[in-house]
């Protein structure tokens, strides 16, 4: 607490006997920094800037005085008033990011139509994973079938158990990533629509408005950028989109590839596991 905000607690506390000459015999307590109480017909020096009861003759606590009570508003106010303002600077942010991004309405319109495409090309990726994964797990069914016995319980090597596993567990991952990827249409759309009725807002404002929702009047500049560098950042964007796409699929192929050879192992240990109880049986 300030010194001046002390000395006016303390005028404030010591002017109450005042009004308690008016009311009937108080008794004034607090506990002091010593640990102890300390009571006076009037505010004991020990209780100045700390927390006061009034007691009346009956020795009920009829008024509590709190020095900081005050102190704690200021600071409510100030920690409300610094959030409306981090809220402020990031509309304002998000205003000029916005300007910065988008010439035009056709802009938000092109943008939303290639996010739209890239997203059902995924869809369509994610799709065919799904279903090069449920054509492998069916194969594995098959194999089962020839290590179960006539009681019906399956005998699998400890190796194909593993591939089942791993095999249903990527089936799942997949699975829920193709759901998310399907859920993303909403999502893209409403972002592109929040662009463009807040660009379709901020179109329509006079400089001065446009200046006071962009911060400008606050020292804040925007660089608009031209439709030749949009192109570059999104020609880059595609780039590095077809890159990474690229890379996944040779992680698939590479995944099938080595799901074949062990499909192939295991066909030559079958093979021989036949010809080894032919022979046994002669």
């Amino acid at each position: 607490m300030s010194p001046t905000r002390v000395m006016i607690c303390a005028a404030a506390l010591a002017a109450q006997p005042l009004a308690a000459e008016a009311q009937g015999a108080t008794t004034f307590r607090c506990l002091g920094g010593d640990g102890k109480k300390h009571y006076g017909n009037t505010i004991p020096q020990q209780c100045y800037g700390r927390v006061v009861e009034q007691i009346n003759a009956q020795g009920m606590v009829i008024k509590r005085i709190d020095p900081t009570a005050n102190d704690n508003k200021d600071a409510e106010a100030k920690a409300a008033q610094d959030k409306l303002d981090a809220a402020n600077r990031e509309s304002m942010r998000r205003n000029r990011a916005l300007l910065a991004t988008y010439t035009s309405e056709k802009d938000i319109e092109e943008q939303r139509g290639r996010a739209l495409a890239d997203n059902q090309k995924a869809v369509r990726e994610q799709e065919a994973r799904v279903a090069d994964l449920k054509k492998r797990r069916a194969g594995f069914d098959k194999e089962l079938e020839f290590y179960s016995d006539k009681s019906g319980k399956s005998k699998m090597p400890p190796k194909l158990q593993e591939e089942i596993r791993q095999t249903d567990f990527d089936l799942k991952v997949q699975q829920d990533s193709l759901e998310v990827k399907k859920k993303e249409v909403d999502n893209i759309n409403t972002r592109y629509d929040d662009d463009k009725k807040r660009y379709l807002a901020l179109s329509g404002k006079t400089p001065a408005e446009r200046g006071v929702a962009l911060g400008m009047d606050k020292g804040a500049t925007i660089v608009t950028k031209t439709p030749s560098s949009q192109d570059d950042l999104r020609n880059k964007r595609e780039a590095q989109h077809r890159a990474s796409q690229e890379r996944s699929e040779v992680e698939r192929l590479e995944r099938g590839r080595e799901a074949d050879r062990r499909r192939a192992a295991y066909e030559q240990q079958r093979q021989y596991q036949q010809q080894k109880q032919q022979t046994q049986q002669r």
